[in-house]
This record gives structure tokens, C-alpha cells and sequence, in this order.
């Protein structure tokens, strides 16, 4: 993180020219550097000694002897680390004044930062799917959540940095800019502490818990009396009623109540088991209940955004075209729970219309990145819908030789293989699927450890995927397993990589 903060912020002060600015934003990233190192020294040393070493190691948890686990929390801290030079930068304009400079500065900061943590909680989702065995790209773990939480801070930063031109709603986007990067001290505090018991916890030392929460006190502490001080420097106006700035108000509203939401789901239950010693939890159904009105919301205003500047002779014609498609798929879906994936699919219609009718027009002020952006968000949360309304899963119970019929899939159970890896038994089952391909899951008993880990197998394919999570066998010589197949999962993952292409594409052409 050091070398790395060190790296990125010499980078911008490189091609920075005033001296003031750059002692400020030299000072502020020292004072970061500074105190981890003494996170480092006094409760974190890499160069402590074991007091007696284990004969054959230490042995690493089998759920992260993952390639994708390699990559994934060093990404995922480099997005906190990028926060934090735009920290830097926001802390040094509160002293030396925001010039369009240090907005050009912080617009591509914010854009690495955005694109760095989304691509890392991406890879995080992925290995989740097809390593953690119950199908789900995301649990709502608070240790995902407290990853959630800054990029969605970091959504909002980006769009805010659209005032950045006149200047409307500066003090907006400078508690957004600080907001951002003390959620990202706050995740490392969750990470580290120790204060959960999750696959993503990589510490249980008390002390590193109590250090590292005095640091998101103190920074917490000195960034927001900064900024209340130098309050009247940061004097603006709001954009005006009905512009496309304002929709940006409306987004940036929308955005902060679902990091409220986040927050609370996140936070409660843990401040509960440490107050009241109670241990409470809430399950997806709070996030998903509270949190899908206000996607949607979020999805109609940057919708209607792409609408205002066509006549209302072209918005009539457009609007009974999508009321066409919204009647169709009514009469082709099932009419009970499926309004929103209606809402989506007819809003994601609308995008590829408008984006077809504007390089018609060929009009000179089309963003290409933010088509794509906005296209790739409907599209996601319409494969999200479509994969939580119909995906399914059902135990079964079946024995090496035969078949059985579950969710209209033929699956025959052909044997079982005992397979000795360098560092675990593998026990290895094979199902033939639909007679078309085979799925082999496996269990394995980690020697060291004896730690036994469920490995899913999974058959991919634009509309569905299959999966098959080996279960425990029977006296009789019999098999559980867990059968899924889930909806859009290949949607989610494309949807996903569109949205990165947009934040990065967007982020090069600022620089």
C-alpha cells in the first residue's frame, strides 16, 4: 500500500506545476505513509517469528488456494489506495484553492479508482460463484459489503465531477471525495480487526483492531474539521431545476441512500454482538427489499437523461414502441412477480434505440462511454432479476449408476474417482447432464489441515448454467448432491465487462 500510494501520487505531482498545491498534497500523503508504517512496526510486523513452527507449514485456507485469490484482495486494496491519493489532492485544495487543474487531476483519479476497485470486487464475485459451492455471486458478507460501500461513494464522486466545470456543488463533491476514502480505512479495519469470523478475515489480533480504528478516528477526525473550516471556500450554487445537472443530484441522492442502506445491514449487527454480546443477522432479503426500488429509480433517471434533448414528436413515436415491447413480454412471462424485469428489459430497449437514433443523427455531442455505461447497469440488473426469478435448486440423493430425472435435466451419476494431489485427497464424482456434457465435482481432504472443501463444477452457457456441489455419501454407498441451474449468470459476467470498458475508456480520454 505504501509503495503504491507513493507511486500514484508522484505520478500526478510529476505533471503538476504549482509548488503550494504540491507541498499539500506531498504533506497529506506523507502523514498516510507515516501512520501505516507504524501500523506496520507496532501490531502488523511481516517479519514476526512463529514461536514454534509447524513441522510441514502453516497451510494456507483451502478456500483461497485459488489463482483468482491471488489477484483479487490485492486489486481490490489498490482501489483503496487510488481513493486515497484523490484524498490527497481534495485535502490540498482545501488549503490551496480548486483550480480546473486539480478537478482534471481528480476526475482521472477518481475514473483509476473506480475502475480498479469494480474490476477486484468483480473478480471477487466470480471466485464466489464457483469456489464457495452454493452457486451466489454475492452473500452480502459484511466483508463484501465494507468493499460495496466506497465504490458506491465512488459512483457518486465520479458523477459529481461533472459540476466540477462551473464549479456547482463543490462542497458536495469534496465530502464525497473524503466519504470515500474513509469507507476504504473502515474496510481494511473490518478486514484486519478481526472482529469477524469470514472467509475474507485475515487477521484475529485484538490489537491490530483497536490500531487500525484509531486511525479511520483520527483521519475521520482531521479530514472533517479540515473541512468544515475551510467551509466558506467551498461556497456554490446548485445546479439548475430540470438540467441534466441536476438528474446528477437526483442520482447522487439516490446512490447515498443505497450506501445508507449498505451501512446499516452492515454495521448493526456487529456493533449489536460487540455492545450486547447478541449475534443478529440480516440476510439478503433486507438488501435486496430495500435496495432493488432504488436501482430502478437510479436506472429511470439516467434513462430519462438520455431522452431529454429529443423532440416530443420523437419521444411520442419511441414511447409507443417500448409500450409495444413492455405488452409483449407481459403476455410471454408468467403475470405475477415479474413488473421489474418488464421495467428493465422496456428500459433497456429504450438505450439501444437512443443510441442507434443518435449516431443516426450523428451528433457531436455523443459520449459513447456513457451510452455503454448506462446500457451495461440495465443490463445487469435485468439479468440479476431474471437469475433471483427463475434460477433453481434442488438435493438429491443417488447412487454411482444411476439416473434421475429433476427440473426437466436427465443426470446420470457414471462413477466415482479417488484422486491423490500434491497437497490434498481428491474424491471426484462424474454426472452426464442432459446426455450432452459432464459435470465432475469434487471433494477434497487438505493433508495438512485435514480441512475438507466441497469444489462445484459448472457448465456455462449465455442463457443458464448448470451445477453440480458433491454432498456427503451414505452407508448404503449412496451420494447427496445439490443440483442448480441458474439464469444469466454469463449476462451478469459480460454485463459487468462492458461497464469496466465503459469507466476505463471513460477515464482515458480525461487524461
Amino acid at each position: 500500500m505504501i509503495l503504491l500510494l507513493s507511486f500514484a501520487s508522484s505520478i500526478g505531482l510529476y505533471i503538476t506545476k504549482n509548488r503550494a498545491f504540491t507541498s499539500y498534497v506531498m504533506a497529506s500523503q506523507g502523514i498516510i505513509i507515516f501512520t501505516y508504517l507504524l501500523f506496520m512496526i507496532f501490531v502488523s510486523s511481516p517479519f514476526l517469528k512463529l514461536d514454534f513452527a509447524p513441522v510441514n507449514g502453516a497451510d494456507l485456507n483451502p478456500l483461497l488456494q485459488d489463482p483468482l485469490l491471488a489477484i483479487h484482495p490485492p486489486i481490490i486494496f489498490s482501489g483503496y489506495v487510488f481513493y486515497a491519493v484523490t484524498f490527497c489532492y481534495v485535502i490540498a485544495g482545501l488549503f490551496s484553492g480548486f483550480s480546473q487543474q486539480l478537478f482534471q487531476h481528480l476526475k482521472i483519479w477518481a475514473g483509476i479508482s473506480w475502475f480498479t476497485l469494480s474490476f477486484g470486487i468483480l473478480l471477487g464475485s466470480i471466485w464466489a460463484y464457483y469456489e464457495l459451492g452454493w452457486g451466489g455471486y454475492w452473500f452480502w458478507d459484511p466483508v463484501e459489503n465494507v468493499s460495496l460501500m466506497p465504490w458506491i461513494a465512488g459512483t457518486a464522486l465520479t458523477h459529481s465531477l461533472v459540476y466540477s466545470r462551473d464549479k456547482l456543488l463543490l462542497s458536495w463533491m469534496v465530502f464525497l471525495a473524503i466519504l470515500t476514502f474513509l469507507l476504504s480505512v473502515f474496510g481494511s479495519f473490518i478486514v484486519r480487526s478481526g472482529i469477524l469470523n469470514s472467509v475474507h478475515s485475515f487477521a484475529a489480533d485484538p490489537s491490530r483492531g483497536i490500531f487500525l480504528l484509531s486511525i479511520f478516528a483520527a483521519f475521520s477526525l482531521i479530514s472533517f474539521v479540515l473541512f468544515i473550516k475551510n467551509f466558506a471556500k467551498m461556497e456554490s450554487a446548485w445546479p439548475k431545476l430540470g438540467s441534466r445537472n441536476y438528474l446528477v443530484v437526483l442520482n447522487n441522492i439516490v446512490l447515498s441512500g443505497i450506501l445508507l442502506v449498505v451501512f446499516i445491514g452492515t454495521l448493526y449487527p456487529i456493533l449489536t454482538e460487540v455492545i450486547f454480546s447478541q449475534k443478529l443477522s440480516i440476510g439478503p432479503d433486507y438488501f435486496s427489499q430495500l435496495i432493488s426500488p432504488l436501482v430502478l429509480v437510479l436506472i429511470a433517471l439516467f434513462t430519462y437523461e438520455q431522452f431529454m434533448s429529443l423532440s416530443i414528436n420523437t419521444i411520442f413515436k419511441l414511447g409507443g414502441l417500448l409500450v409495444v415491447s413492455a405488452i409483449f413480454l407481459f403476455i410471454i412471462l408468467p403475470a405475477n412477480v415479474y413488473l421489474n424485469l418488464i421495467f428493465c428489459f422496456v428500459l433497456l430497449v429504450a438505450l439501444v434505440i437512443k443510441a442507434i437514433y443518435d449516431f443516426q443523427q450523428r451528433k457531436a455531442l455523443i459520449q459513447p462511454h456513457k451510452v455503454l455505461g448506462h446500457f451495461s447497469v440495465t443490463l445487469m440488473t435485468l439479468a440479476i432479476i431474471f437469475n433471483h426469478n427463475f434460477s433453481e435448486r434442488v438435493d438429491i440423493r443417488i447412487s454411482p449408476g444411476d439416473a434421475i430425472k429433476v427440473m426437466n435435466a436427465d443426470i446420470q451419476f457414471e462413477s466415482i474417482d479417488i484422486v491423490a494431489e500434491q497437497n490434498f485427497d481428491s474424491v471426484k464424482a462424474n454426472f452426464v447432464v442432459n446426455e450432452n456434457f459432464t459435470l465432475t465435482p469434487e471433494k477434497r481432504i487438505y493433508k495438512v489441515g485435514g480441512q475438507i472443501t466441497s469444489e462445484t463444477a459448472v457448465n456455462s452457457n449465455i442463457i443458464k448454467d448448470y451445477l453440480i456441489v458433491l454432498g456427503d455419501r451414505f452407508e448404503d454407498g449412496s451420494w447427496s448432491a445439490a443440483f442448480s441451474i441458474k439464469y444469466g449468470i454469463l449476462i451478469i459476467w459480460l454485463s459487468a465487462g462492458l461497464l469496466l470498458v465503459s469507466m476505463l475508456y471513460g477515464t482515458i480520454r480525461r487524461t
